[in-house]
């Protein structure tokens, strides 16, 4: 069982389109692509599968959370899963910033993606899933639960079956530390629109 699980978790890959001392607060000069850009923050991933009811399927991984193809008033944020041989999950949303606040809105009141006052909350409805998406980001430690109940089969995951997806991360900051030295990966994603391939930082 754990063979096939491990050759259809490839194909689940998220997408939604549209990394400082630790405290609380933001420096009063700084946007939040400033505040929560560079050094990305890494941890755990835990995927945890369920069906009628009973968790039946646990994966466990590396966690990362990065800011990356930042504008001057927009940036994409990415949440990785790695999960080594068994695949991995990404999930990615980009939205409009300003100095502390974090939001990608559509027309539909439905979906949408927001941080506000470091407290991150999120849903998407389509005809494949429900998503929703709580969670926190602070200067050094960034948190997200994502769960997603899936209407139709997708990989490992049935019709009717649900996925909780916890990320637990953090990083350390040293002054005139900006991130850089990550490489980008392409790697498969998944948006509304269905699959396509899209660039990911692996550092």
């Amino acid at each position: 069982m754990k063979t096939t699980h491990s050759a259809l978790l490839m194909v689940f890959i998220l997408l939604l389109t549209g990394c400082a001392k630790e405290n609380n607060g933001q420096e009063a000069n700084q946007n939040f692509n400033e505040t929560y850009g560079g050094t990305p923050f890494k941890g755990t991933a835990t995927g945890i599968r369920s069906q009628n009811g009973a968790d039946d399927y646990t994966w466990k991984g590396e966690g990362r959370i990065a800011l990356i193809e930042a504008t001057a008033d927009s940036v994409s944020m990415v949440f990785m899963a790695d999960f080594g041989d068994l695949g991995e999950m990404n999930f990615k949303v980009r939205g409009k910033y300003d100095r502390s606040t974090y939001r990608m809105d559509t027309t539909d009141p439905s979906i949408f993606f927001r941080i506000i006052d470091e407290n991150i909350l999120g849903a998407i409805k389509n005809t494949q899933q429900e998503m929703s998406f709580e969670g926190g980001l602070k200067k050094e430690t960034a948190s997200m639960i994502m769960r997603v109940n899936f209407k139709e089969e997708n990989g490992p995951f049935p019709k009717g079956s649900s996925l909780k997806l916890t990320f637990d991360t953090r990083r350390t900051i040293d002054d005139g530390d900006d991130g850089e030295g990550c490489k980008m990966r392409l790697v498969p994603i998944w948006s509304p629109s269905g699959v396509t391939m899209g660039m990911v930082p692996d550092c």
